[in-house]
């Protein structure tokens, strides 16, 4: 439990203010970065909070982990609403839809893309800049005119600097603020007002870095002890050290820079929260004290709006998506789900090996998956440190049957999975466009069974001759029809399970079979990688979502939000005007 913290009284946000509305307005207001408001009249700070779900939310917000948050609702002028994810319940799909308001042939983080025999990431800016290139030439930007911080996308923002997306452009003058073209006393008081927040940044990292880089290496060690692992531990604390040292405080201090200028919109999204989950857990202890830090940040933010009400920010804070608490499946069945699926060899507890693979033609994805079945066995009969290099070795070998894995490590084969949080891609490489169920069953046969019988599995998605299709075991599902859709959505567990999967299905990009976690032993979701908490799939805690948002739209105004691109025309309208708004609500 913490105690409260923060809010538009504490010491913190009264000093923030002073600097708004003392120092920094005066300063930028005559800058030439000043800007007017939106044709509506408004200005608007869409805060996106990474990874955390409706009910993590209200629960953090109980237990003290967002006093900044409880004190903006607690005020009477803003609201939590409920609202929904889409699919899939991954941030790049989110902000494609956000930012752009049309549909995007994005399965999850990572995929393969069969015609070209590569795969996508979207934590690889080249991947990103293509993909928002496409969305561009399809879609609405939202960002015009405004700033993007720390997202994938830029929506369209004056520079995508700040975005993934254009984070390798040439660097030009007007990155640091420089532009010739306009007198020299606004020149510098804009440099002026970038030059005194961004040095309390540069500040503030400085004499948090080494703290943090010390208390990680830590409780990192700590962790691998519990959980007998350091799979995912060295890139996770190179990650928290971004994550707490440089993007949030960036992100927070450049958004306070944007409200004392007036930018008619900022998008900043902060990202911390979910890293820590994903490897922590959502309702782990780490994870809601980086959650905490993280509400410290927009404590700023609001504190800057409070400062400038003439200017009349409305915020909105929302997230993405929520977390699953997951149990990995490698704990569950000894291995990971590539050499369940594909190994020819019998696997722990069986008699017989599978079919799947044999049936499919084998090649060198085989002959890994029962190098790496292999080494695990050999693992458990070695002792101490021996048993653990040859375990550490036989995860090694499961990187060269994942499809997201580079072309210089993935495997050549018939079949490949890209595991994905309670959600995985099963890719057939014969065909470059989606394979039907017909053509699963003839080019690799038993493959379905194996998925859809597995404990692994709790649904498993192919594309029927007659339209979607979900398997469990030995029963068929046609979603084409209500009374399947609704006995899938049952089984899932959430209204809008069976819409979701058809929307899964219907993305060129998804792997040929998909399969959703089912629940494991001990009540948590099955993640396909070493997480804890993981998203992607279409677990009831991923898929419900917040905004909190100005009281005057009235209780539950998003409450008809089904997909991000929904979210897209609430706030195109809220740009435009009234009317428009009048027609995105109705819609």
């Amino acid at each position: 439990m913490i105690p409260g913290f923060g809010g538009s009284e504490g010491f913190r946000s009264r000093a923030v203010q002073k600097l708004v509305r003392k120092v920094l307005r005066p300063i930028a207001a005559r800058g030439s970065k000043a800007q007017p408001p939106l044709p509506s009249g408004r200005r608007m700070l869409l805060l996106h909070l990474d990874g955390i779900g409706y009910d993590q939310l209200v629960e953090a917000i109980g237990r003290g982990y967002a006093p900044n948050v409880k004190q903006l609702l607690d005020g009477g002028r803003y609201q939590l609403s409920h609202c929904r994810a889409g699919a899939p319940t991954s941030t790049p799909a989110f902000q494609a839809g956000l930012l752009y308001g049309c549909a995007a042939d994005i399965p999850g983080y990572t995929w393969y893309d069969k015609r070209r025999r590569t795969a996508v990431r979207m934590d690889d800016a080249r991947d990103a800049r293509l993909i928002e290139a496409d969305l561009a030439s399809r879609g609405s930007p939202l960002l015009t005119g405004g700033s993007v911080y720390c997202s994938i996308f830029s929506g369209g923002a004056r520079s995508r600097r700040w975005a993934l997306s254009g984070i390798y452009d040439d660097l030009t003058p007007g990155d640091f603020g420089w532009d010739g073209t306009v007198p020299v006393p606004s020149l510098a008081r804009d440099l002026l007002a970038a030059a005194l927040v961004h040095t309390a940044t540069a500040g503030r990292i400085s004499g948090a870095l080494l703290l943090d880089i010390a208390s990680g290496m830590v409780e990192t060690a700590r962790w691998a002890r519990a959980v007998g692992s350091f799979q995912h531990e060295p890139q996770f604390l190179f990650h928290r050290v971004l994550t707490e040292c440089l993007f949030a405080e960036f992100a927070a201090n450049s958004t306070v820079i944007d409200v004392a200028r007036g930018t008619p919109i900022v998008y900043a999204c902060f990202i911390g929260y979910d890293e820590y989950a994903h490897r922590r857990g959502p309702d782990g202890r780490m994870a809601l004290l980086k959650l905490f830090e993280l509400d410290r940040a927009l404590g700023r933010i609001l504190a800057a709006v409070d400062a400038v009400p003439e200017l009349g920010y409305e915020i909105y804070l929302f997230s993405d998506h929520g977390q699953a608490k997951t149990r990995p499946a490698e704990q569950i069945v000894g291995e990971s789900l590539a050499e369940f699926l594909f190994a020819d060899t019998p696997g722990p507890g069986e008699r017989t090996g599978p079919v799947a693979f044999g049936g499919a033609g084998g090649g060198d994805a085989a002959s890994y998956a029962a190098q790496a079945r292999w080494m695990r066995a050999l693992s458990r009969s070695l002792p101490g440190p021996l048993g653990k290099l040859a375990l550490g070795w036989a995860r090694h070998l499961a990187k060269y049957l994942d499809a997201a894995q580079p072309d210089s490590v993935r495997a050549d084969g018939p079949l490949l999975v890209v595991p994905a949080g309670d959600i995985a891609h099963v890719y057939s490489t014969e065909t470059k466009e989606p394979c039907t169920e017909a053509q699963l069953r003839a080019r690799h046969p038993g493959l379905l069974e194996r998925c859809a019988h597995s404990s692994l599995a709790g649904v498993v998605l192919v594309r029927g001759d007659r339209g979607p299709v979900a398997l469990r075991g030995a029963r068929r599902f046609e979603l084409s029809t209500a009374h399947d859709s609704a006995q899938v959505s049952r089984i899932i567990g959430h209204p809008l399970a069976a819409a979701y999967c058809r929307d899964l299905l219907s993305l060129r990009s998804s792997g040929d079979a998909i399969l959703l976690g089912a629940a494991a032993p001990g009540g948590e979701t099955i993640a396909y990688p070493w997480e804890f908490g993981s998203h992607g799939g279409l677990a009831p805690d991923e898929l419900e979502t917040f905004v909190v948002h100005p009281s005057t739209l009235g209780p539950s105004a998003f409450a008809q939000v089904r997909r991000p691109s929904d979210l897209h025309s609430f706030f195109s309208a809220r740009a435009a005007g009234a009317t428009a708004l009048r027609r995105a609500l109705a819609h």
